[in-house]
């Protein structure tokens, strides 16, 4: 594994435990689509799984993972 890769797994890992160990009951999202940018408020349930979506993207962006 290159240390890119690693670096990438560091991140989702930071991330994933960040989201699990924080419990707030509300987050705010920023989307960026067509060089436009929304924010949102998101409860601890819709965050979560946005987060997993999130992790899930990269490793499949960055990482030869069969379906």
């Amino acid at each position: 594994m290159n240390q890119q890769k690693l670096e990438i797994l560091t991140l989702i890992s930071y991330q994933l435990r960040k989201s699990v160990n924080d419990q707030y009951e509300s987050y705010e999202h920023t989307v960026t689509e067509n060089g436009k940018e929304t924010t949102y408020q998101v409860n601890r349930e819709q965050h979560l799984e946005e987060v997993m979506k999130w992790a899930t993207q990269q490793l499949k962006n960055n990482f030869e993972i069969g379906e």
